[in-house]
This record gives structure tokens, sequence and C-alpha cells, in this order.
């Protein structure tokens, strides 16, 4: 039997086995926080947002945050969320588009660039600061990466050729953020010609003004977005007010929908 006393500052086997699994366990966490650290080996990620073209929103502010790092990288050109969100700009990619779902496209969305050199270390939260036009309302978005959104975005992959043989290598790294006029955000990550849905976020907060300072008061005094809203509503011939949750929302994608639990 072993013996399980410490005599003359002996250890114990039992304990110099217990030292020995907890190095072991710490060099393994250690590890995984060193990969998580390591840089993009594909694309720079990004960050692209869509939203129903009758319930268009406003852009104020957009950044990643990494704080073991200590950086935040501000997100631009994200201020074309009316152009973008124009009915006959979505049907040239999604022709039965109806104006109320989500149309989840490279040429749909309203992508922000990292400003400055592209940073392939990924942040730890994104944020987003935004405007509900259809009711001026100011939310903010923020979305944590968990280290198994980061771990598929390192990941290499191949596009598949039409004779099923490996194509160009490819990795996923963009992600597409839906806004819904209830303050509600989903996000998506899409690649090498996957389309992953993460999650359904609430707002972080709701504010009383945008981050520009602007109240829903000096909104109202200039109608540009309420007759574009209208305007495109009264061309369909649809009533957009109360909002029909049951249409909202619906995903427009050439790519079929993943669970992020079946990666």
């Amino acid at each position: 039997m072993t013996n399980l006393i410490v005599i003359g500052g002996q250890a114990l086997p039992v304990l110099k086995k217990y030292k020995k699994t907890m190095i072991t366990l710490l060099a393994l966490f250690l590890l995984i926080g060193c990969k998580e650290n390591e840089p993009l080996p594909g694309d720079p990620w990004q960050v692209s947002v869509v939203m129903p073209s009758f319930y268009p929103i406003k852009i104020t502010q957009a950044y990643g945050v990494n704080e073991e790092q200590d950086w935040t990288m501000p997100l631009h050109g994200l201020a074309q969320t009316m152009r973008k969100s124009k009915l006959e700009h979505v049907r040239t990619v999604f022709p039965d588009y109806d104006g109320f779902g989500f149309p989840i496209s490279l040429l749909t969305g309203v992508r922000g660039r990292q400003l400055g050199s592209a940073n392939k270390h990924l942040p730890n939260s994104i944020y987003i600061y935004w405007t509900s036009l259809i009711n001026m309302r100011f939310f903010v978005t923020k979305y944590d990466l968990s280290p198994k959104v980061k771990e598929l975005m390192a990941k290499k992959l191949h596009y598949i050729r039409s004779d099923g043989s490996k194509g160009l290598p490819c990795y996923r790294t963009e992600f597409f953020f839906g806004m819904l006029p209830n303050g509600k955000a989903k996000v998506w990550l899409m690649g090498c010609d996957q389309l992953i849905y993460l999650a359904e976020l609430d707002p972080a907060r709701e504010k009383d003004r945008d981050q520009n300072g602007v109240t829903a008061e000096r909104y109202r005094e200039s109608p540009y977005y309420f007759d574009t809203i209208n305007q495109r509503a009264k061309d369909e011939g649809v009533a957009i007010e109360p909002i029909p949750w049951e249409k909202v929302g619906k995903v427009y994608s050439k790519n079929t929908v993943e669970l992020l639990s079946e990666q």
C-alpha cells in the first residue's frame, strides 16, 4: 500500500503525480491562450451589416476591442445603409426579396473596414452603435467572440470545385450583423461558401440619442428618412406599421444557413 505521509520533507508519490497533472493542465491552458492570441492566417476579420429595406438603420460608430492586447480598432465605411438597403439594389442579388428580411451577401451588406493597416489579431468583442430609423431608437450591440468562433476563423478550408475536388484555400472571417427595429441583432459568420448562424443578441444598451449626440427630435426635424421609408412601402403597396414580426428577419442567402453547433 502506498505511503501517504510526508517524511523528512519528501513529497508523497500521489502528490508528485498531482503536481505533474497540474503542470500539464497549466501548460495546456497557456497553449490554448497563446493560440487565441495568434493572428489569423488568412484574410483580416471584417464586419458587414444588413437590415430589412423597410426598416433601415443608421450606424454612427463601430469598433473591435481586444482587452488582453489593449487595442481598439475603429471600423469605417458603414454609412451607406440607405443606399445598400434600397429594394432595387437588393433585388439585383435576390430577385424575390420582399423588403422585410435580411439579404445576406457581400453585395448587399454594408461593410466596415479597419482603419489603417488591417489587423489580423481578433477582437474579444465587437461594438456597433446604431439608430433604428423607423422608430428613432438608439441601440448599442455588443458581440463577444467565443473560443470556438475564433477557432473556426483560424481554420484553413478549401473551396470545392464543381467536380468535387479541392479548390483554393479559404477562411471564414466575415461577420454579418442583422439589425431589427426592436434593438435585437442576429450574427452570422461567412466564408468558404458557408454561412454559420452564431447568435441572437439583445441590445447591450439603449440610449436617448445617437453616438453623435443627435436626438430623436433632431432626426424628425429632417423628413428625409421617414419620407424615404414611407415611399419604399408605398411603391410596394405594403403596410410597414405595425411591424409584421412574422416576416421581419427572414434570411435571404445563396448559401444554406448552418448552425454553430454543427461545426
